[in-house]
């Protein structure tokens, strides 16, 4: 079903961060049908628990938190042709960032919202410049911590989409899209 070095993606019906992240990422798309957008990501680091950054800042958490909610909808994906080396190495670097007590990075949150709406980058060039000023340096968002852990491996390092993106421009669709998982798993 899901095991360690998973990347677990989540979505919340009726969760107003959810239905935002939903909202904004079909009208970027110009895409008015809905589809399953996932709006939180987080790392699978044994059978009960995972690494995220959520608004409380990088930790460990049961994964339980998520599994046992039934508003939630989540799905498990499998990295392509990931060995125990790199699990070992996302499992060190994953520990690591969650031991420091690193903050939420809201400047990602919005920079992700604001990147989603491809049809104003003639308007503004750099739309995630307009996030910057929130930034806190050593902070993370979720899909940027769990693409950090990915391209942290010799086996990930580079892969799309972290090979035209630096993390903080990785939303949790463009990682779930464009990074390459060989299974994708409802779990409910």
């Amino acid at each position: 079903m899901y095991a360690a070095g998973d990347v677990m993606f989540e979505y919340e019906k009726g969760a107003i961060i959810s239905e935002i992240i939903d909202d904004i990422q079909r009208v970027g798309e110009l895409n008015f049908k809905r589809r399953w957008i996932p709006s939180h990501t987080w790392l699978v680091t044994d059978e009960t628990t995972g690494v995220e950054a959520s608004t409380e800042g990088v930790a460990r958490f049961s994964l339980s938190k998520y599994l046992d909610d039934p508003k939630c909808q989540v799905m498990a994906c499998r990295p392509q042709d990931i060995t125990q080396i790199t699990i070992s190495q996302m499992l060190v670097v994953a520990d690591l960032l969650a031991s420091q007590g690193l903050h939420y990075d809201y400047s990602g949150l919005v920079g992700d919202a604001l990147e989603a709406c491809t049809f104003l980058d003639d308007i503004i060039p750099s739309l995630r410049e307009v996030a910057d000023p929130l930034h806190e340096n050593h902070s993370y968002f979720c899909s940027a911590l769990v693409a950090t852990v990915l391209n942290s491996t010799a086996q990930y390092h580079n892969v799309p989409p972290m090979d035209k993106n630096t993390v903080s421009k990785i939303g949790p669709d463009m990682l779930m899209e464009q990074f390459p998982f060989e299974s994708r798993i409802f779990l409910k």
